[in-house]
């Protein structure tokens, strides 16, 4: 027998070369396998893929390159909103992303506009403006940060869910440093405009390119020289502000005496006074009430009804119905909500009433 040594080297060449594209198709898959478990990938799946990943992960201590993902928790899950409200394909979803929690809903029906944070009756972690024209805050205590942002969108209804809302929270235990801030500041931003692009949701989001970390704290300082929430306040000789923005939630403690408070949209109707009632929880556009003096403005899109009050300062005792506000601080509680009304574009409150 005559063997045919060129068809032979063929067929070895032919098997070697089939040997080794099954071999690279395996190591391939194997790889994009692997690839789809790396931190960076696992992010972007996240929250129905609204995350900005880099952002997310220097929150969580992971970079973008990090390779392996042992240990590297992640969860998400949707869910509904009010029953009132036929929220977009892809919300209401939350995620935690190895400690990092995101919360991605309608700004109408909302679940979460207090859902993360604490401030509310807190004279020291006041809400602080995220700035760049983001609708927007952070709130930064000894045990980390949380922050909100809030879209109106032009072309969604109250039915539709008026606007987009966006909580994020750094893991617990966190130091609340710049760089800290600034990631999550840059989340829940970029969040927010994913979301919108995702569900169609005409907004003008702000500038992402101006943003900075916001300031950690609020200041006290004398009345005479506040220039942000506490602005042109007579009734006390010192304030605890934070600069002036256009955040859904603002606060200004007149120390010793009241704490005034401006909420919008989800941040009005979720309230902790909410029962029944538009006006954070009243019927009337303004009103007096054991522990709250109230009034309100109308507002365009996501942000809906303004309202304003001012309650005591923590551990005061004072009750409005045997100690009502001096003309002063009813002066004050005006000016506050005129000067919040006037930054987001709300028509003029209701005089509080007696």
């Amino acid at each position: 027998m005559k063997w045919n040594n060129r068809a032979l080297l063929r067929g070895n060449v032919k098997r070697l070369l089939i040997g080794s594209a099954v071999a690279l198709a395996v190591l391939v898959a194997g790889g994009y396998g692997f690839q789809l478990q790396y931190p960076a990938a696992r992010t972007a799946r996240a929250c129905s893929g609204m995350l900005p990943v880099d952002s997310v992960l220097g929150l969580a201590g992971k970079s973008k390159l990090t390779l392996l993902g042992l240990g590297f928790h992640v969860t998400s899950r949707e869910f509904d909103v009010s029953s009132d409200v036929t929220e977009p394909s892809g919300l209401a979803t939350r995620c935690d992303v190895d400690g990092v929690v995101v919360s991605i809903e309608t700004a109408s029906g909302a679940h979460n506009a207090y859902g993360f944070y604490t401030f509310q009756d807190d004279q020291e972690s006041l809400p602080v403006p995220m700035g760049a024209g983001w609708q927007g805050f952070m709130v930064t205590d000894e045990d980390g940060a949380t922050a909100s942002v809030l879209l109106s969108c032009k072309n969604w209804t109250p039915n539709e869910g008026s606007g987009i809302l966006v909580a994020a929270e750094s893991p617990d235990g966190s130091e609340p440093t710049q760089a800290v801030r600034l990631d999550l500041a840059r989340a829940v931003t970029g969040a927010a405009r994913r979301a919108a692009e995702k569900t169609d949701c005409v907004a003008e989001p702000g500038d992402s390119s101006k943003l900075t970390a916001p300031a950690a704290e609020a200041t006290t300082v004398s009345a005479s020289d506040a220039t942000g929430t506490c602005k042109g306040m007579t009734s006390v000789t010192q304030v605890r502000e934070t600069a002036a923005g256009t955040s859904p939630a603002e606060e200004c403690v007149l120390v010793g005496a009241l704490q005034l408070t401006a909420a919008y949209g989800p941040f009005s109707d979720a309230s902790q006074a909410v029962v029944n009632g538009k006006y954070g929880g009243h019927d009337t556009p303004s009103g007096t009430g054991t522990h709250t003096v109230w009034t309100s403005s109308t507002c365009q899109g996501a942000l809906g009804v303004g309202y304003y009050h001012a309650t005591p300062v923590e551990d005061s005792d004072r009750e409005f119905t045997s100690k009502p506000l001096t003309k002063e601080e009813r002066a004050d509680l005006q000016h506050f909500a005129e000067q919040s009304a006037a930054r987001h574009g709300c028509g003029a409150p209701a005089k509080p009433t007696s």
